[in-house]
């Protein structure tokens, strides 16, 4: 395509003009002369124009305007079938369809859509997937590195002992260890280059829907989600099909035993062994979202049908002093809860009640929540600090400490959301990114834009934003004694309160509650409060002794 992009009205009457503006209705350049023109039109003045030089930031983004099978502009939108239609393909193939609409007004809020905030979503969270992904693979072979260096070490150490005619077998064995290490390398090298394109594929789908959602008119924005979407889930399916079968490779050396008795009689100087393992690593899933174009208030759960239904109660193992105050459901299904008065730190149970084993901690754990498969992040309350456990490895990762106590805690989007004083917010490192100066209780919640939490002072629960602005605020009357807060899939909040032994269901724009469990349901101070999103289930920890798993009817 030319530089120069040339006046489209111009340029039929065979006047070449240099266009300064472009229409994204007609799909052609202005003149200066031609863009008056254009907006003293009453079928194009509300047309949207955008400079030439933004336009070149999407011509080269392909979203076809026309319909294929009759080469006429769309002008219609089928939502049963998610697709564009021009007016010849209704009575073709869309006849009995009931909700075709203008594609104008499917189109009309497309960049406030959750259908365009999904895909980003999508391809923040897959690059993130991949990022972890190749550095566990750089991990892999810089492990095989050392691995090779320690085998070599242990053959030269083992060759200054023995005799100078060892040296052709030494050599041997390590041109055999080069080629297995090599063939190692080669395989993690094809791995790592075909996930640094799927990288490099998303970035440039992610740029496009950049450039897009700045410069695109709203149909060119609405078509060119779709298109983008759907490479987007076939490249997400691709990597999740590879990293099915990621393979670790470890290399070991086998001294023969009798080498210094017989090294006369050996013909071998050891053997280079690799130990192949295979991984599952990890891969968080996105919404990829096909067809919805915006979150409607009726997609949302009313908490008048809210209702609990017992899965399963049991007892903790008994100890002279209790507190449950904190639980979490691992990936597994086991649960895990922590006893900040008792001392055995970490309690991890089967969902039937089965004690499967306790986790010793540091000092007395008052909160935690799930990072990914092998870690957990664990508060301390007056211990003053924080630490990210490696249950794998049965290990301290790292220790964060802070000037105040830390009581409760939640993990969203690679941060840690903690209530010190008021809400300070950290990465995953434990550097302190933003600090909320409000007053809260001693737990909080968060979801994807929202952080939830109570407030025994004002007898309030609370809904803000990530940076801290008032959404909602739903006052209790008091006396109550607030706790353990959770939030389901439709952002209904459930809280505790240990003063009236309930659970309140607060809806999800905090206008109105209910009670939906009591002390005739067998609630003892109930406490502790977590919410399954996978399972649906909700977790109650009474202050004492009782675990009780609800399933969360809606």
């Amino acid at each position: 395509m030319s530089d120069l992009i040339l006046c489209g009205p111009c340029g039929y009457a065979e006047n070449n003009e240099k266009a300064e503006k472009w229409c994204t209705v007609c799909e052609e350049g202005l003149c200066a002369d031609c863009e008056k023109v254009h907006k003293s039109i009453k079928t194009t003045r509300n047309h949207r124009l955008i400079s030439t030089e933004d336009y070149r930031q999407i011509e080269n983004i392909s979203v076809n305007l026309n319909c294929e099978d009759h080469d006429k502009r769309f002008e219609l939108y089928c939502k049963t079938h998610d697709v564009a239609v021009c007016l010849s393909c209704v009575p073709t193939h869309h006849r009995t369809c009931s909700d075709v609409i203008p594609l104008e007004k499917a189109a009309a809020n497309a960049k406030q859509s959750t259908a365009l905030a999904d895909l980003e979503d999508t391809l923040t969270l897959t690059i993130q997937n991949l990022e972890q992904i190749i550095a566990d693979r750089d991990s892999a072979s810089k492990k095989l590195e050392n691995q090779k260096k320690t085998i070599k070490n242990a053959i030269n150490a083992t060759r200054a002992r023995i005799m100078d005619k060892l040296a052709d077998l030494e050599q041997k064995l390590l041109s055999e260890l080069d080629t297995k290490h090599r063939d190692c390398k080669s395989e993690e090298g094809k791995l790592l280059t075909s996930l640094n394109n799927s990288e490099r594929d998303l970035s440039c789908l992610r740029e496009q829907t950049s450039q897009l959602k700045s410069f695109a008119s709203d149909i060119q924005l609405f078509l060119g989600t779709r298109k983008i979407n759907k490479a987007v889930y076939r490249e997400v399916e691709s990597v999740k099909e590879r990293i099915k079968c990621f393979k670790n490779y470890e290399m070991n050396l086998t001294l023969n035993p009798s080498i210094m008795a017989l090294m006369n009689e050996l013909d071998q100087f050891g053997k280079i062994s690799v130990r192949t393992t295979t991984t599952n690593l990890p891969f968080k899933e996105a919404k990829v979202d096909q067809a919805q174009i915006e979150l409607r208030v009726s997609d949302m759960k009313n908490i008048n049908n809210v209702r609990l239904q017992l899965s399963n109660k049991f007892k903790v193992k008994k100890e002279k002093s209790m507190w449950l105050s904190g639980c979490d459901m691992l990936p597994n299904g086991n649960l895990l809860i922590a006893d900040y008065y008792g001392k055995s730190g970490l309690r991890e149970y089967s969902e039937d009640g089965k004690h499967i084993h306790d986790i010793a901690c540091s000092y007395s754990p008052f909160d935690l929540t799930i990072i990914d498969t092998d870690r957990i992040a664990v508060t301390y309350g007056n211990g003053q600090y924080i630490e990210i456990l490696d249950m794998k490895y049965n290990s301290v990762e790292r220790k964060v400490k802070f000037k105040d106590d830390c009581y409760g805690i939640s993990y969203q989007d690679n941060k840690l959301f903690i209530i010190i004083g008021g809400i300070v917010i950290t990465d995953i490192r434990g550097v302190i990114l933003k600090t909320l100066n409000i007053g809260c209780g001693l737990y909080l919640e968060t979801t994807k834009d929202r952080i939830y939490h109570t407030s025994n002072f004002s007898a309030t629960v609370n809904c803000i934003s990530m940076t801290g602005e008032k959404i909602w605020e739903h006052t209790k009357e008091s006396p109550v004694d607030l706790s353990g807060i959770t939030v389901d899939d439709y952002q209904n909040v459930f809280v505790t309160d240990k003063a009236t032994n309930t659970i309140i269901a607060i809806q999800y724009d905090g206008r109105s509650s209910k009670k939906i469990a009591s002390k005739t349901d067998g609630l003892s101070k109930p406490n502790a409060l977590h919410y399954n999103k996978d399972k649906k289930v909700l977790l109650l920890c009474n202050y004492e002794d009782w675990v009780v798993l609800y399933n969360l009817v809606e």
